[in-house]
């Protein structure tokens, strides 16, 4: 391989799981060039492990607990070879992991990052290591990687390696956010280059209760899940109103035609709806709905089925702060209203059958009022 690659490890006060990430670098089938690890003021025994690495990482102090896109960004600046690999303190890779992903960009020049897929797991106290599986996790073309990223993070900064040159083009990462600053990195690569994926596992996520945030800003794995809505929907408001129409389109085609109009509109309000900005989805379905009376192709009809498949589930049905009267009104909104509809409510069926299956009847009768309510219009 002839590109060396630069690892970059932000942690805060991770020394036991720091350990098994950096052994697990140093077991590459291919060394890295370099790894710099950032650490951001750890009270823990962080620094006197770091020191027992010797020269096989170079470490980074920082004067004040800034937050990891901070350490992040630091260690850009300090990274001297011209392949950039950012990996979690709780992470562990794939011996051949580094290999998989440089052998990916040498295959393809062109392309500005290449990612590969992960597995989760969690080791309880005596070592015991259990496979957990992918979980969310899409295979698609080049074209598609932007808009199926942003329908969801699948894509993890662990699982793939970026050329040095491309990042300096996008930017640093967002120090504002304290959660899903990695997603808002990854679709800013995805906007702006070519990547190349793989289906092999190439890192092993792993899977804990540990303390989350900076310092200041902590917060429960018990709350992990509300940060990540609550700072997508950041992320994802300021992409409503910066992010061109046709971006939402495969290979971020031109819109020719009211056709093409109708199918973005759906896309960015299904990815909206994923991240349960409903009115700004329900704005946009309703636009779509006036545009055409045509018949909706396959695509359309999968694509809105994903509207309601958000990874954090549906607790706006179950609460009943989703907006149900506007959805099941969407047939006024034009002549393909009705289609729309059908569409979204089809989506609902898996939610339905996968409480049955988990014995959750109260939560699969509540489905499915709403689903034959945005179906049926009763």
């Amino acid at each position: 391989m002839s590109n060396g690659v630069s690892v970059i490890v932000p942690t805060f006060n991770r020394s036991s799981l720091l350990k098994e990430t950096l052994d697990s670098l140093l077991s590459q089938t291919t060394q890295p060039a370099e790894i710099i690890v950032v650490d951001d003021c750890s009270p823990d025994d962080t620094l006197e492990l770091l020191a027992s690495y010797g020269t096989h990482v170079r470490v980074i102090e920082k004067e004040a607990n800034r937050g990891k896109a901070h350490s992040i960004n630091l260690a850009f600046s300090h990274c001297q070879h011209p392949l950039i690999w950012i990996v979690d303190d709780d992470d562990l890779v794939k011996a051949d992991a580094m290999e998989t992903l440089v052998g990916a960009l040498d295959r393809d020049p062109q392309a500005g990052f290449a990612y590969g897929r992960h597995t989760r797991f969690t080791k309880d106290a005596a070592g015991k290591f259990t496979d957990l599986g992918t979980g969310y996790w899409t295979t698609c073309s080049a074209d598609e990687l932007l808009v199926r990223t942003l329908e969801d993070f699948f894509v993890h900064q662990p699982g793939m390696i970026v050329r040095r040159s491309v990042v300096e083009e996008v930017g640093p990462l967002n120090e504002e956010l304290i959660r899903s600053q990695d997603y808002e990195f990854l679709i800013r690569l995805a906007r702006t280059t070519k990547s190349v994926g793989t289906d092999d596992i190439v890192f092993y996520q792993r899977q804990h209760d540990g303390i989350r945030g900076t310092k200041d800003s902590s917060f429960s794995a018990a709350q992990r899940d509300q940060k990540w809505i609550d700072y997508d929907q950041t992320i994802f408001q300021q992409l409503h109103n910066d992010m061109p129409l046709n971006e939402y389109l495969p290979g971020k085609q031109r819109i020719a035609s009211p056709e093409d109009q109708r199918r973005a509109l759906m896309q960015r309000g299904v990815i909206l709806a994923r991240k349960k900005l409903w009115d700004l989805a329900l704005a946009d379905f309703r636009v779509a709905a006036s545009l055409s009376s045509n018949k909706l192709v396959e695509d359309e009809v999968v694509t809105l089925k994903r509207a309601f498949s958000s990874k954090y589930g549906c607790d706006e049905i179950l609460n009943r702060s989703f907006p149900l009267a506007e959805f099941s009104k969407l047939d006024t909104a034009g002549p393909a209203g009705l289609t729309i509809r059908q569409a979204l409510a089809s989506g609902l069926q898996w939610r339905i059958r996968n409480a049955i299956e988990g014995a959750e009847l109260s939560k699969a009768m509540r489905y499915f009022w709403v689903y034959s309510r945005i179906r049926f219009n009763i």
